[in-house]
């Protein structure tokens, strides 16, 4: 009876360690998925990091296109309209006559331009400012999400 009573000791003694050692298996394994959550969650709150900055960047730059589209829209409107007129400074040393007085010999000859040259320079100035946004834009993506890897 002793016999089948240490074969039968031992045999739960087996069957312990086997389940010991399955069950810390699964602890292992439970240890590598917990460690594969955090990391993807990481980089989760990372991604959506990223993107909260980049929708930011698009908003302010959005809205600083549309701002200087709608004042050059403006300025364009008010030259094509006459309300505003553009000039530049001239010097006409022919047309000056002896007759001037000293006063106004100093004063700053200017000369308007025509409607269609007002417009193209309306155009052009168009043109730069939303090249300027354009590239603080690219200089904001590359300082903020390049650079630092959008964490912040």
């Amino acid at each position: 009876m002793t016999r089948y009573l240490i074969a039968a000791l031992a045999a739960c003694l087996v069957l312990i360690y086997g389940g010991w050692s399955h069950i810390q298996g699964q602890a292992k394994d439970m240890a590598v998925a917990k460690d594969r959550i955090d990391t993807l969650e990481r980089a989760a709150a990372s991604r959506r990091n990223t993107q909260r900055l980049l929708a930011q960047l698009d908003t302010e730059h959005t809205k600083a296109l549309t701002d200087a589209q709608t004042t050059n829209n403006q300025l364009r409107t008010a030259v094509a309209t006459g309300a505003r007129r553009l000039s530049v400074k001239a010097t006409c040393p022919s047309v000056r006559t002896a007759g001037t007085t000293a006063g106004l010999d100093h004063a700053e000859a200017r000369a308007e331009l025509d409607p269609a040259t007002a417009e193209r320079i309306v155009a052009i100035a168009n043109d730069g400012d939303e090249g300027l946004i354009a590239l603080r834009a690219a200089q904001d993506y590359i300082t903020n999400i390049c650079q630092k890897g959008g964490t912040q």
